[in-house]
């Protein structure tokens, strides 16, 4: 399957372009970023076209990997779509609630495949934690991302610096509270969007969960990114730290079920709305916090 790579930075260059040139079920078509001479220099290294012109990248390809700051990839994710191309989206959707729904809509209306790379929930060892919490009764969750990622010595990117620790961390521990804990019908949050925030979240079933989330926290003993489960049974717990960081196997989980949805027809069990879902979370939480 030809995927085209939207995206030229970090996260394009060291994830996604390696990921779809590895096969053997996809094969890197070509690369399109804004930056032209940063889309000419990643795709002279897997030997694939660079593009300048949007419309012709999506000629090349049967579906599109995006690797964008969120404000870029709701239009450029519409417009594959419309012209038929299954997506890959990345976390967040969009920089904001409503560019997420136009998205979704969007998407929905062409009738293509979609997946969110939500990078946990692809691997090996979040999934068999996963396979346990569905046996373990959860009374209450707390969950941590504490981190000194976004401090101006870790080179974030220009987005991530603008937008803080919310709409980059908080949509995978999110996810996975919800997936442990049930769904979430209530959140409430406190604190700052761009120091220290705590989240409070109410799942359907009657279970409590709380985050601690933050991106400028300097930590010398190593980031901070736990969930801890709580119920009669005990704990369960999962320690990201732990985990051997974007495996082969994580990759492979990835590109082999993207091109199975893709073949199908069918969008993955993770795909638009579920980021859609986790948008809302966070637009309500940022609300909050903005009008505290």
């Amino acid at each position: 399957m030809a995927v085209g790579l939207a995206g030229s930075g970090a996260w394009a260059t060291d994830f996604h372009a390696p990921m779809l040139a590895a096969g053997p079920e996809t094969r890197l078509a070509g690369v399109w970023a804004r930056r032209p001479e940063a889309a000419r220099t990643l795709a002279e290294r897997f030997s694939v076209p660079a593009f300048t012109d949007y419309a012709e990248f999506l000629k090349a390809c049967e579906a599109v990997a995006f690797a964008l700051a969120p404000g870029a990839q709701p239009a450029l994710a519409a417009e594959a779509a419309r012209a038929g191309r299954a997506v890959l989206l990345d976390k967040p959707l969009a920089r904001t609630l409503a560019d997420a729904e136009a998205l979704a809509g969007t998407i929905d209306a062409a009738g293509v495949p979609s997946q969110l790379l939500l990078t946990r929930r692809f691997r090996p060892q979040v999934r068999e934690f996963l396979r346990r919490a569905e046996r373990f009764p959860v009374s209450g969750a707390q969950a941590s991302h504490l981190t000194g990622e976004l401090l101006a010595g870790a080179r974030p990117a220009a987005w991530r610096r603008r937008d803080g620790a919310l709409p980059d961390f908080a949509p995978h521990a999110l996810d996975l509270l919800d997936a442990t804990a049930g769904w979430i019908k209530d959140i409430g949050a406190v604190g700052d969007l761009h120091g220290y925030m705590a989240l409070t979240c109410l799942h359907e079933g009657g279970a409590v969960s709380q985050l601690a989330l933050s991106g400028s926290i300097p930590t010398p003993q190593g980031h901070r990114k736990t969930l801890d489960l709580y119920g009669p049974k005990g704990s369960l717990t999962l320690d990201v730290r732990e985990l051997a960081e974007d495996s082969a196997q994580t990759r492979s989980n990835v590109r082999s079920e993207f091109a199975a949805a893709v073949r199908s027809g069918r969008s993955h069990p993770i795909a638009v709305h579920r980021g859609l879902y986790l948008q809302r979370l966070i637009d309500q939480v940022r609300a909050q916090l903005i009008g505290a």
